[in-house]
């Protein structure tokens, strides 16, 4: 019973955790109603707050034990409370909730609403039943991401000889821990290193992470637009295969997308609490995978240049990429320390001659991203639909900015998957082979942020258009 149950109460502390975090920096509005709303961006945000502060904890010295996991979920809610108390609540909506009123009186946008988190309520059960018996069997899954859990499942502090020997080298050993952290929390809970229930837990991030999309961009974008592509997201097999696998590129695309749209309010008028999400989320994915890192650098560089070339201050965006910085530079620190490298030559990548001696690897690379972007059967035409989004933005000069932005975004965050290709000294097909098909999901889904942010901002400018028609006619 234990074993079955109790990996879900850490989930729930997760979700509390997250919840005071977003009521601390703003978030959340200060209504009951609106912290069941925040619920998906919630787990999301405790799941990136609280497994980085325990990596730091760890660091220097302070032992991983669930009563350390429950004392930084103590000092999340407390500083929510806090905040909650300080602040006076926030007005009520000016009109009765639709919620509140006869379904027959619903708005357009409530019925899809509804229907939309009944059919994701009906895919998630879906695909529960099948996570709460499936065995954690993907090579990478395990050998990278859980073996590393279970280290810290058995041991309370970072076992010098098992992160730098020679015989743990194919792990990864340089990999920062945000997922294998997570993943111990939930077998510790559980009394026990037990692979078999540990898929249940990543199925979670599918009903968190459209959730918390809709949330973010609920005075923005209408249901209308976000639940039909929300749910095609949801149900692209490209997303819910990667998180019935146990990888952790799905967890780190899915950080960088909430931290994407962060980036994309903010520049389209939002304020410091848009930027301290995006933050957090940053550093969340930086802290998951290398590839993460290299995204959260690709979204905050093009959002500063698109920020300055607006005539916008940057200083409040540096203060935000020093906090990712200083998030992940704990375990950074400790690596370094300990002379644990990894395998990609990132100096040497900077060389234009070690460049210019690979360049053969450069089109493989482009060709075998192409491809799996594109790929119908994986990706639902996610990608491309996000690119005919941008361009009808940028045409027709709605939201100009943020387009840019994604568009931007996009660009560098492909060309810095093909540099890491470029300079690997893996084989290149086998490389491609045996990963394209996972790193590619970070472009894909800062793709699915600009296909809902400027969908809704497109249809908005539509509906204001045909309003106003009829007055200058008259």
């Amino acid at each position: 019973m234990r074993a079955d149950l109790a990996p879900f109460g850490v989930d729930l502390l997760l979700a509390l955790a997250g919840l005071g975090i977003l009521v601390a920096v703003g978030c959340v509005p200060r209504r009951p109603s609106a912290l069941l709303a925040a619920l998906g961006l919630g787990y999301l945000t405790g799941a990136a707050v609280v497994p980085l502060a325990l990596i730091a904890m760890l660091v220097v010295g302070i032992p991983f034990t669930l009563e350390t996991f429950a004392a930084v979920v103590f000092a999340c809610v407390g500083l929510g409370a806090w905040r909650w108390r300080q602040a006076p609540s926030d007005p009520p909506p000016p009109a009765r909730p639709w919620w509140r009123r006869s379904p027959r009186s619903w708005p357009v946008d409530a019925w899809v609403a509804v229907a939309f988190a009944a059919l994701v309520a009906a895919f998630f059960a879906v695909g529960m039943s099948t996570a709460l018996t499936m065995p954690l069997s993907e090579w990478d899954a395990w050998s990278i991401w859980a073996r590393k859990a279970q280290m810290l499942t058995g041991h309370d502090t970072l076992v010098t000889g098992f992160f730098a020997s020679d015989s743990y080298v194919w792990i990864h050993q340089d990999y920062p821990l945000q997922v294998p952290i997570w993943e111990a929390l939930h077998f510790r809970a559980a009394g026990g290193f037990e692979t078999q229930a540990l898929l249940r837990h990543f199925w979670l991030f599918l009903p968190a992470f459209v959730w918390a999309v809709a949330f973010l961009l609920r005075e923005r974008v209408r249901p209308l637009v976000w639940g039909p592509l929300l749910l095609l997201a949801a149900a692209t097999p490209g997303i819910w295969e990667q998180l019935l696998s146990g990888y952790a590129d799905l967890p780190m695309a899915i950080f960088a997308m909430l931290g994407a749209i962060s980036l994309g309010l903010w520049l389209s008028g939002g304020s410091g609490r848009q930027l301290a999400l995006a933050a957090i989320m940053l550093a969340a994915a930086a802290g998951t995978k290398n590839e993460g890192l290299m995204a959260a650098v690709a979204l905050l560089a093009v959002a500063a240049a698109v920020a300055r070339s607006r005539g916008l201050s940057i200083r409040p965006l540096a203060l935000a990429a020093g906090a990712v910085a200083v998030a992940i530079l704990p375990w950074r620190i400790w690596t370094e320390a300990h002379g644990i490298e990894g395998d990609l030559p990132v100096l040497r990548g900077l060389d234009p001659v070690f460049l210019l001696d690979r360049l053969d690897r450069v089109w493989p690379a482009v060709e075998a991203i192409g491809q799996e972007v594109s790929d119908p059967g994986r990706w639902a035409y996610l990608l491309p639909l996000a690119v005919l989004a941008i361009a009808a933005s940028l045409a027709s000069g709605v939201a100009r900015r943020v387009a840019v932005f994604y568009l931007g975004s996009l660009a560098v965050a492909a060309a810095g998957l093909v540099w890491s290709y470029w300079i690997s000294p893996n084989p290149i097909d086998w490389h491609l082979a045996t990963s394209a098909n996972r790193v590619v999901s970070v472009l894909v889904l800062i793709g699915l942020a600009a296909l809902v942010h400027l969908s809704g901002a497109l249809l908005n400018a539509l509906t204001q258009h045909r309003l106003a028609s009829p007055a200058r006619d008259a």
